[in-house]
């Protein structure tokens, strides 16, 4: 089974995100101080993220058949 997290942004939105917490953890904090964006893999696609924009990572658990998801908020 992959490892995913999730991606919540200031505006709200919800990223999937095809790395572990740990792996996003990283990839944030190295651009973070050059207010760059990072750029992340996701299911649809790479996914550009302004580290300031993201407020929680939270490790994708379990999907639900209804498009619910049931995770752990990390870090």
């Amino acid at each position: 089974m992959t490892r995913m997290a999730i991606v919540r942004l200031a505006n709200g939105a919800d990223v999937s995100i095809k790395l572990s917490t740990e792996e996003v953890q990283t990839a944030l904090a190295r651009t973070a101080d050059s207010g760059g964006f990072v750029e992340l893999p996701g299911e649809d696609g790479p996914v550009l993220v302004r580290p300031q924009a993201v407020i929680a990572i939270i490790e994708d658990t379990k999907r639900g058949s209804a498009g619910f998801r049931i995770g752990t908020l990390t870090g």
